[in-house]
C-alpha cells in the first residue's frame, strides 16, 4: 500500500500518517508506474492548439483520490461508518505521532451526515494519495482537498484528506512543472512555409547563381512575427496553472550551396520590385544545382527556446523546440557575353 504523509514544512518535524488508502480506482492508472492519469487540461494563448479549449491529457499526478479499504471499512454498510471512524480515531489517539493523521480524517459529523444521507448507498469514502510529501502543507493541496481545514499547528493548516463522493471524484492534482511540460508539448508552432523570388518559369522555376534569392515566410506565426518572435501557451488543470513562453531568433535557411539566418521581421518581408536586398532574407547560391535533379534541398528551420512560470512561484527552463521543412530550389547558371568597346 502507498503511504500518505503529512509533511509539516511549516513546523519542526514531519509526521507520517499511519493509515493508507487502498488500491487505485478502477480505470485510473497509478502515477508511479509511468502511465499517468487522464487529466483535463485547458489551453489558452497564441500557442494554444486549435486556438484554445480543453482536452484530456495522460500525465503524472501529484495527488489523487483513491477508495478507502483499510482497517475493515465497509463501503456498502453505511450503518458501520461512524463506528469505524470512532475505532480508527481511538487507534490514532493511542499514537502520539499520529496527531496529523487524526485531523486529516475529518470531523465525526462528516461520517454521521454521510451515513444518514438518503443517498448513503451511492457514497464511497476516498482518501488522498500523494507522490510528493511537501505538497501536503501547500495551499494548492488544501484547495484540492476542499474545506474544512480542521487543524492549524502554528500557521500550517492541515487539510481533510478523507471525503465522501457519489460517482466521479475530482480529477488528480498535478505538479506545475509536469503541467508546463505538457503545455510545451502541446504548443502550436507551425512549420515555416516560404515563397521566393526569382522563380523563373522559363527555367522550371529556377533561381540564378550568385543572384540574391529572396525568401519570405507566408505564415507569420511560424516565426512569431507579430509578437517579437514569441509564442505563449497557458495550461490550467484544476487549481494548478503553468505558462510557457517560446522564443525564436527567426528563420534559418541552409542548403549545399549557401544559407542565411533572418530575424522574424525580415523573415516575413515580402519581395517587392526595387527593394534593397539587405532588407530581406536572401541567399546567393554559389553554384548551379546540376547534380540535384529537383534542385538543391533547402532546409527552412526555426529553433525555439522555452521557459515557464507556474503556480506557487514555480518556473524554469524547458527543452527547446524546432521546426524544419525541406523544399527543392533549382538553381541555374546564366551565361552572358561581355563586350568591350573602345
Amino acid at each position: 500500500m502507498r503511504q500518505i504523509r503529512a509533511a509539516l514544512i511549516c513546523a519542526v518535524a514531519a509526521i507520517s500518517l499511519l493509515v493508507s488508502p487502498g488500491t487505485a480506482q478502477a480505470g485510473i492508472e497509478d502515477a508511479s508506474d509511468g502511465a499517468g492519469f487522464g487529466v483535463r487540461v485547458g489551453f489558452s494563448g497564441d500557442g494554444a492548439p486549435s486556438g484554445g479549449g480543453s482536452t484530456v491529457v495522460r500525465m503524472p499526478a501529484s495527488c489523487w483520490w483513491t477508495p478507502i479499504n483499510y482497517m475493515g471499512f465497509q463501503q456498502d454498510n453505511p450503518s458501520s461508518w461512524v463506528e469505524w471512524y470512532d475505532t480508527v480515531v481511538r487507534e490514532l489517539r493511542d499514537h502520539a505521532h499520529a496527531a496529523i493523521a487524526y485531523f486529516q480524517m475529518g470531523p465525526r459529523s462528516m461520517y454521521e451526515a454521510a451515513a444518514a444521507s438518503p443517498n448513503a448507498n451511492a457514497l464511497d469514502l476516498y482518501g488522498i494519495d500523494c507522490r510528493d510529501d511537501a505538497t501536503y502543507c501547500s495551499g494548492i493541496l488544501m484547495s484540492y482537498a476542499g474545506t474544512p481545514q480542521v487543524y492549524d499547528p502554528g500557521g500550517c493548516p492541515v487539510p481533510v484528506t478523507h471525503r465522501f463522493f457519489a460517482g466521479a471524484t475530482p480529477q488528480p492534482l498535478v505538479d506545475p512543472e509536469d503541467l508546463a511540460q505538457v503545455a510545451r508539448d502541446y504548443m502550436a508552432i507551425p512549420d515555416p512555409v516560404a515563397e521566393r523570388n526569382p522563380k523563373l518559369d522559363i527555367a522550371g522555376g529556377s533561381t540564378l547563381v550568385s543572384l540574391p534569392t529572396w525568401f519570405w515566410v507566408t505564415n507569420p506565426d511560424a516565426v512569431g512575427a507579430a509578437t517579437g518572435g514569441t509564442r505563449t501557451i497557458r495550461a490550467q488543470a484544476g487549481p494548478v496553472w503553468a505558462e510557457v513562453v517560446a522564443q525564436t531568433s527567426g528563420l534559418s535557411i541552409s542548403s549545399p550551396a549557401g544559407g542565411t539566418s533572418c530575424p522574424p521581421d525580415r523573415a516575413v518581408r515580402v519581395y517587392a520590385p526595387g527593394a534593397d536586398d539587405s532588407t530581406g532574407c536572401t541567399v546567393a547560391f554559389e553554384a548551379a544545382s546540376v547534380r540535384y535533379a529537383d534542385g538543391y534541398p533547402v532546409d527552412l528551420s526555426t529553433s525555439w527556446s522555452a521557459t515557464w512560470t507556474g503556480s506557487g512561484g514555480t518556473g524554469g527552463a524547458l527543452p527547446g523546440l524546432s521546426r524544419t521543412v525541406t523544399t527543392n530550389v533549382p538553381v541555374a547558371e546564366s551565361q552572358a557575353l561581355v563586350y568591350s568597346y573602345r
